[in-house]
């Protein structure tokens, strides 16, 4: 299973082959997912995967509405595979996302934030990257060519972020730590979708 690995990933990793994503988030203090819908935008917080995924069916099924995704703070997710349907799921419907001037998110939240439509960033807002690792293997250390790299680079092209994101993710930071990205890389890397 690849993951997005964080300072907290690899307990989590192992802990999720024993155990419910929930209860891994919880025992380790993370927040768990939760989504708080306000007129035509949804409020989303906490730590995500699959729990979120069915979450945000759910809110987006109840709430045909909704055209703008406000991210809070996302440390991540637990799970690569189901943060990218999320993601997906979040690029089809056409909605935007935005950043509070005190939001953070980080790893799998940030892929999920470049989901959007349009980027509607605050001064203050924070924008974690790093390379992903697991299973014995570290991303920014494999050939561009390596399979590996393909659900990524898929991933990004459906959401219409420049692959070179994806490059500069994997040597911004390695797997255990995380860089917040500057004003420059921000337009550098995203800047053909922030509103």
């Amino acid at each position: 299973m690849k993951q997005r690995v964080h300072f907290w990933a690899l307990i989590l990793i192992i802990c999720l082959n024993s155990c419910g994503e929930l209860r891994t988030i919880k025992k380790y203090g993370l927040k768990p997912p939760t989504i708080e819908v306000k007129g035509k935008k949804a409020f989303i917080n906490g730590t995500i995967g699959e729990t979120f995924y069915h979450l945000f069916v759910k809110t987006l099924n109840k709430n045909p509405q909704l055209e703008t995704i406000v991210m809070l703070e996302i440390p991540g997710s637990v799970n690569d595979e189901w943060n990218i349907k999320s993601c997906l799921l979040l690029s089809e419907k056409g909605l935007n996302t935005e950043l509070l001037n005190n939001s953070i998110v980080e790893s799998g939240g940030t892929d999920l934030f470049v989901s959007g439509k349009k980027l509607i960033i605050a001064d203050g807002a924070k924008i974690g990257v790093h390379s992903w690792g697991g299973d014995k293997i570290v991303a920014a250390e494999l050939p561009k060519n390596h399979p590996e790299h393909k659900m990524f680079l898929d991933f990004y092209d459906k959401v219409k972020v420049d692959s070179s994101f994806y490059w500069y993710t994997l040597n911004a930071a390695p797997a255990e730590g995380m860089h917040f990205m500057t004003k420059s890389e921000i337009e550098k890397y995203l800047g053909n979708k922030i509103k």
